[in-house]
């Protein structure tokens, strides 16, 4: 009886050890990482960061980095250790954190700091999604196309003949956009330090809508002038499918880049339908658009109001895309519907005024 006793004894004590050994060393900030993403509260984080990271992940960035995780996830629910790797003097742990639609697999960094471990480093490694609803991602991409097409179809349908070679313009401006745009829409966030959506987000809501304007400007002022450039001299018509062959370049590039990216970050591999199918409406609206701005620039230069056209034309395209950057930075329900409704009112009153210039241009030449 005595021995059974001493043999229960050893092996709760033997339990006991394997736990002990189990739990990792960093396991404690680890778990203070957890409740953190979890309540939104950087207190109970900030004391288990090296001081490189308190630097470097402030409050701020904190708030910025799990607002994003949230708004892409979903609420944070659980998380579990995956797996543990070496960098020097650096330990990588590997844990899975599971939000209601995917599970995030983040690497944290921890280094030792007298005797304790603390967070150096933390990167997001995989997103693993949970909803299987909807259309493969790969086949999202058709719909925007799909847009511009129909675009295409429109003016077809009203009576214009297609023009390769003003298409074909169109869409390489939309290149020249792609590589030139870009790169002075980002340049003050370079040099502020500002890296992601989750670090402007982290600025705060003013920082925000700066941001959104200054987006939406750039592109609105940087397009129309491009456009101004290349259709000052010509017919209305030409001016007409440059402006379409500009709507249906980006419905086929911006697609496109925007499934790269998604696959490369590791974005959802579905995509709701009713996503899919706004996706081809904004695409055919903004290729309206561009079509209705490029008959009023044309028009105006050849009746000497170019640059106030341009001016006016630069202001609505800033205004319309300034709210879609919002929109893309926050996911707001009030900027999308905003962007839809400006987008339709503004393109409306364009092909309203342009239409019938450009068939009175074409009933010109015909009397002559």
């Amino acid at each position: 009886m005595e021995m059974k006793r001493w043999v229960l004894f050893l092996m709760m004590i033997l339990i006991l050890g394997s736990f002990v050994l189990a739990e990792k060393p960093y396991e404690e900030t680890a778990k203070a990482t957890f409740n953190a993403l979890k309540t939104g509260d950087y207190s109970i984080l900030e004391p288990y960061l090296d001081d490189a990271m308190k630097k470097a992940f402030d409050e701020k960035g904190f708030k910025g980095f799990r607002e994003n995780l949230v708004s892409k996830y979903g609420p944070l629910q659980s998380y579990e250790f995956v797996k543990e790797g070496k960098a020097g003097e650096f330990i990588l742990g590997y844990y899975d954190f599971k939000f209601e639609k995917a599970d995030v697999t983040l690497r944290m960094v921890f280094k030792e700091v007298n005797g304790k471990y603390k967070l150096s480093g933390l990167w997001i490694d995989k997103v693993s999604w949970k909803e299987e609803g909807g259309l493969p991602l790969a086949l999202t991409v058709i719909f925007p196309i799909l847009g511009g097409i129909l675009a295409l179809i429109t003016f077809y349908a009203l009576g214009f003949k297609l023009r390769g070679a003003e298409l074909i313009l169109g869409f390489f401006l939309v290149v020249i956009t792609l590589f030139v745009q870009n790169p002075i829409q980002q340049a003050p966030f370079l040099a502020l330090g500002v890296k992601s959506n989750s670090d402007v987000l982290a600025r705060g809501a003013s920082f925000v809508v700066l941001a959104s304007i200054w987006l939406g400007f750039v592109a609105g002022f940087f397009q129309e002038g491009l456009k101004y450039i290349f259709v000052r001299n010509k017919t209305l018509r030409a001016a007409l499918f440059i402006g379409v062959g500009f709507g249906l370049g980006e419905a086929i590039l911006i697609p496109l880049l925007q499934l790269v990216q998604s696959m490369a970050l590791g974005s959802a591999p579905h995509q709701a339908l009713v996503i899919s199918l706004l996706s081809m409406g904004e695409r055919y609206l903004a290729a309206l658009f561009h079509a209705g701005t490029t008959i009023v620039l044309a028009y105006a230069y050849k009746n000497g109001f170019g640059r106030k056209a341009l001016l006016s034309l630069s202001i609505a395209h800033g205004v319309v895309d300034s709210f879609a950057a919002h929109y893309q930075l926050t996911q707001s329900q009030v900027s999308l519907l905003l962007t839809y409704i400006s987008l339709i009112a503004i393109s409306f009153m364009l092909l309203r005024y342009g239409i019938p210039e450009v068939k009175g241009e074409e009933e010109e030449k015909i009397v002559w």
